[in-house]
């Protein structure tokens, strides 16, 4: 059911200078829930996943944070993860029966959904561009069993997967850098598509990140601190040394 609510909810906070460097807090501004389970971006929107009663998605503005539209999601509980493809299409994942719904961004109207067979507690899309421009498949994560599933946009068929720590927040597509990034235990991670070990690692902004999306080289990531913030997420990412003892204890 959609909700026509329109808030101005958001109290930006003081914006700093971008400093150029991976995962230096470039803005923030204040969620409508500490129980955000879910970001996504297009050219125009944030949209979060709020994990209240029932479940419900905000639509942002990006810059500062005032809301621009709300609803409640397909199923009413037990829904994580979020991604924005080309067209208008946001997909909502639901760990309570294995589904991933197709949403109109605007609206919430339900436009399909398919069947998964995990957990989808993270969705990303995989794009060749800002805002989902050549979205061929959607990138969904699970913890039990530990893996990161691509998956096709028609039927969701799994095209492949690989093996990874446990991930039971959502992830997001860095399209420049063929990163798939994915929060775990106050630190975000950087996974190669086609492979399980991680080539990068910064620490959260604030406690445990459990809502992020990419977009023009900034990641967009939520904390349970209540706040979603912006970070500098550079066009080449380099891999430090410091990151692997980080990626040795979370794969052990």
């Amino acid at each position: 059911m959609k909700r026509i609510i329109i808030l101005a909810f958001a109290t930006a906070l003081a914006a700093q200078p971008a400093l150029g460097g991976l995962g230096d807090i470039v803005s923030s501004f204040r969620a409508p829930s500490r129980e955000l389970r879910g970001l996504a971006r297009s050219d125009t929107y944030l949209y979060a996943l709020c994990y209240t009663s029932p479940n419900v998605i905000y639509r942002f503005n990006p810059d500062t944070g005032m809301i621009r539209g709300v609803w409640d999601t397909p199923r009413p509980e037990y829904n994580r993860g979020l991604a924005f493809s080309w067209g208008g299409h946001l997909w909502i994942g639901c760990f309570q029966n294995d589904t991933v719904y197709d949403c109109n961004h605007l609206t919430g109207s339900l436009n399909t959904s398919w069947s998964v067979g995990h957990d989808p507690y993270g969705l990303a899309p995989q794009c060749t561009g800002d805002g989902g421009r050549g979205t061929t498949a959607l990138f969904s994560s699970d913890s039990l069993p530990a893996y990161i599933w691509r998956h096709r946009l028609s039927n969701g068929s799994i095209l492949s997967s690989f093996r990874c720590g446990a991930l039971r927040w959502d992830i997001a597509y860095d399209h420049r850098n063929q990163l798939i990034w994915a929060p775990s235990y106050g630190s975000i991670y950087g996974f190669r598509v086609n492979g399980s070990a991680p080539v990068a690692s910064f620490a959260a902004p604030a406690t445990e990140a459990t809502g992020m999306a990419y977009h023009g080289q900034y990641l967009f990531i939520g904390c349970t601190n209540g706040y979603i913030y912006r970070v500098h997420c550079p066009g080449t990412v380099s891999v430090s040394p410091a990151s692997f003892g980080k990626i040795k204890a979370l794969q052990r």
